[in-house]
């Protein structure tokens, strides 16, 4: 669940565009190699009980390995909720239809996820939630070749 939960964040979290508006998304501060070109996403905010759809442009300038991970980090009014590492190719870059490693070039992943509701959400309610994604090449150290982060909002109806 929490997996799941993480894939939809980091895909609400990747948002650099010149083409459509950030939507409040920034770059992590530091300077990375592939960078998010678009991204939007519907409906907005995020409504809990209904399909969310993404569609998102990355452009690597560094290859994505095999191996690489992406680490989500979910805040609620500065207290942890989660975080959680999951294998960025098998779980977005092969999801999409493309393999690792992911060559330099030009990406654009479009796809839809359910945003998950439990017995325990409120009700009626618009929560804030300040997300940071990374993805990294396995290595020691890591080499993080994205990052990005965001405040943004999951209405529960």
């Amino acid at each position: 669940m929490y997996k799941f939960f993480a894939i939809i964040i980091f895909l609400t979290l990747i948002t650099f565009t010149t083409s459509f508006p950030l939507s409040g998304f920034t770059q992590c501060a530091g300077t990375f190699p592939n960078e998010v070109t678009s991204f939007s996403f519907s409906p907005n905010p995020i409504i809990a009980g209904q399909n969310v759809t993404y569609t998102v442009s990355i452009d690597n300038t560094e290859t994505v390995q095999n191996g690489a991970t992406f680490n989500i980090t979910t805040y609620k009014q500065q207290q942890l909720m989660f975080n959680v590492v999951s294998d960025y190719c098998k779980d977005l870059v092969e999801a999409s239809g493309y393999g690792c490693p992911l060559e330099p070039g030009n990406y654009t992943f479009v796809f839809s996820a359910y945003m998950m509701t439990t017995p325990y959400d409120p009700k009626n309610t618009t929560i804030e939630f300040n997300s940071r994604a990374e993805i990294a090449n396995p290595g020691d150290p890591k080499t993080i070749l994205t990052c990005i982060e965001r405040k943004y909002s999951v209405y529960y109806p």
